[in-house]
């Protein structure tokens, strides 16, 4: 008989399968019916494979299936599962089959470019000023094509902050907005006690694993060997991670840092950013930001739409004056977040009702028009998100919107970006022909990895980065020497 469940695919083809008893796998049941008995473990299963050992112990089966053929076989299906997923998907069995995108999977890849340009910009920072606008100083300095407005975005990292802060305030509040606007509030209550709790674990857990490594590195050795390139950067400077003369003094060390980490009581903004990674400043100031929101939830949870917001309105605004740029962000996620779903009211209501062939020709005359007001309003955008963040006051193209900046922002630079991340995300939510960029395969797959990047890339930089730039350095400028 076909003993199912017993055949391994994996194994199909390279290995013949070793002959089973029939008997010993089936046995009477109490109404007289014969069912097979199947492994009770992946751990049997294991057994019964070419790779184990026989019941007496012989390993000489396996030894035989050790031929070169099969170790490559298999170092290659290793090998394969370092791929990254948009370009192994291409050669899979499913290839032909394009992944279902959920509505705000754009969204997952912006966060993921954003990840990518903070990684590009702190790995600028030892090699050149990066803060500067194009044409800021005397003439003929900073006249470098790669700091002219939207192309400097490939490498400054504050609009990619803000960017962050939008998406995050968008994602926490689509779904208790939904349950407002369905009057679900025993649902509401449900989400927002579940968001409280998981949100910490989210966001800490993974730093504390990313930090203890670079303690363990520390430990090891593995920054001494570019601790000379990071004490004497030509640009900005950045924290370099200390090394303990011994084991247990590294250890309570980043205990100690771990423990400030996690003070969510200090609102400075960048209260608790460890020294072993200095990139994680946000973490924390994304927790607390978060909280802030969740209470806000609460407290427009039974308003109306209008008023709820005219009230989210008034908080940024509120917000603005006490120099508070990262909870304005966080709200005006939640206001996009309404727009959207009353957007989707709307065009479900408008989809319903029969239209004249008269009103639909209008119709795709107002949506070319739209289209064009989305593509001057996304690169307007990126032209405001392209503030410099040194002397924007003293850039050519950005003097008089200097002279607009509040005087109580203490970082005038933040001010442009964050109105021009809204902005931005604002539009692309509106034109689905520039969400497309934002989906594809590459920009997906950076969406997916997005918060490991910003976790590992401060670790990447300080060793295998500093690594290739003392190697540049002393090729292309032995002054550094």
């Amino acid at each position: 008989m076909k003993l199912s469940g017993l055949h391994d695919r994996r194994f199909s083809g390279h290995f013949q399968l070793p002959t089973l008893n029939s008997e010993k796998l089936c046995s009477p049941s109490a109404n007289g019916h014969v069912y097979e008995k199947q492994p009770s473990s992946p751990f049997k299963k294991a057994l019964q494979s070419p790779w184990a050992p026989n019941q007496r112990g012989d390993w000489s089966n396996v030894t035989k299936q050790l031929t070169a053929s099969n170790v490559v076989h298999y170092i290659v299906r290793f090998l394969y599962l370092l791929v990254p997923s948009f370009i192994s998907s291409r050669f899979s069995r499913d290839s032909g089959r394009t992944e279902k995108l959920h509505p705000t999977a754009y969204l997952d890849g912006m966060r993921g470019l954003a990840a990518f340009v903070v990684f590009l910009c702190h790995l600028s920072y030892g090699t050149w000023f990066i803060t500067f606008g194009f044409g800021q100083g005397n003439p003929g300095e900073n006249t470098y094509l790669i700091q002219l407005p939207i192309v400097r975005l490939f490498y400054s990292g504050p609009p990619m902050v803000s960017i962050f802060f939008v998406i995050s305030g968008y994602a926490l509040s689509y779904r208790p907005v939904r349950q407002m606007r369905a009057k679900q509030y025993d649902g509401l209550l449900a989400t927002m006690s579940s968001s409280v709790v998981r949100r910490p674990i989210r966001l800490f857990l993974p730093c504390f694993v990313s930090t203890f490594l670079v303690a363990c590195m520390a430990q090891m050795g593995i920054y001494e060997q570019t601790a000379w390139f990071a004490h004497n950067m030509r640009a900005i400077y950045e924290d370099h991670p200390w090394t303990a003369p011994d084991v247990y003094t590294q250890f309570w060390d980043w205990m100690y840092r771990m423990f400030d980490f996690v003070h969510c009581f200090n609102f400075f903004i960048f209260a608790g950013s460890p020294e072993y990674d200095r990139h994680l400043w946000t973490i924390p100031c994304e927790f607390r930001a978060s909280m802030v929101l969740f209470l806000t939830h609460f407290m427009v949870a039974r308003m109306q739409t209008t008023i709820r917001l005219a009230t989210l309105l008034g908080l940024i605004w509120w917000g603005m004056q006490w120099d508070r740029w990262e909870l304005c962000l966080f709200w005006a996620g939640c206001i996009l977040a309404e727009l959207d779903q009353v957007r989707s009211a709307r065009e479900n209501a408008d989809s319903l009702s029969n239209q004249h062939p008269a009103v639909t020709k209008q119709s795709k005359r107002s949506k070319r028009l739209w289209n064009w007001f989305w593509i001057f309003s996304f690169v307007s955008g990126l032209y405001l998100a392209s503030y410099p963040d040194t002397l924007g006051e003293d850039t050519p193209g950005y003097r008089t919107l200097a002279t607009m900046i509040p005087w109580y922002y203490s970082e005038k630079y933040r001010f442009w970006q964050c109105f021009a991340a809204v902005q931005i995300v604002w539009t692309v939510n509106h034109a689905d022909f520039l969400k497309r960029p934002f989906t594809s395969p590459f920009v997906i797959y950076l969406g997916k990895i997005s918060y490991a990047i910003y976790l590992m890339h401060g670790p990447v930089i300080h060793t295998f980065g500093y690594t290739v730039c003392i190697t540049l350095h002393h090729e292309f400028d032995p002054m550094l020497t």
